[in-house]
């Protein structure tokens, strides 16, 4: 079955999606006087006049406008969840690869050392010290 797709009620009131309620009703009661100033027997001013009231009785009720939101930024939220996923991916394999990189770094040092022998491995105090036995 196919997502049925939701009216965008702020566009309808030309709103941010962050109006508050007073921004709500200020565009209600512009939009609704310059629709009223049509002719009422004009269909398209039946239906956009259809059009407002419904987006303001959704909008201008927190519950509904809530419920709205959530079913009308849904895909919105989805995508930001899976920025935030792969992005937390992201950050763990540099860390990964950083612990992979140390831990590589000191192996090197500590074959060098075997490589060198004992007698290497007993001057280093003293060649870090600066004083050689």
């Amino acid at each position: 079955m196919a997502e049925t797709k939701l009216i965008d009620y702020y566009q309808v009131l030309n709103l941010p999606t962050r109006a508050d309620l007073s921004g709500i009703e200020t565009a209600y009661a512009r939009l609704s006087d310059d629709l009223m100033k049509q002719s009422e027997d004009d269909e398209t001013y039946r239906e956009a006049m259809q059009k407002l009231n419904e987006a303001y009785a959704v909008l201008s009720k927190p519950e509904l406008r809530r419920d709205y939101d959530r079913a009308f930024f849904k895909g919105e939220l989805e995508r930001l969840e899976r920025e935030a996923r792969a992005a937390a991916r992201r950050k763990n394999l540099a860390g990964n690869v950083l612990v992979g990189a140390l831990g590589l770094v000191v192996a090197v040092q500590a074959g060098a050392l075997l490589y060198l022998g004992g007698d290497a491995v007993a001057g280093l105090p003293g060649a870090i010290s600066g004083k050689f036995f």
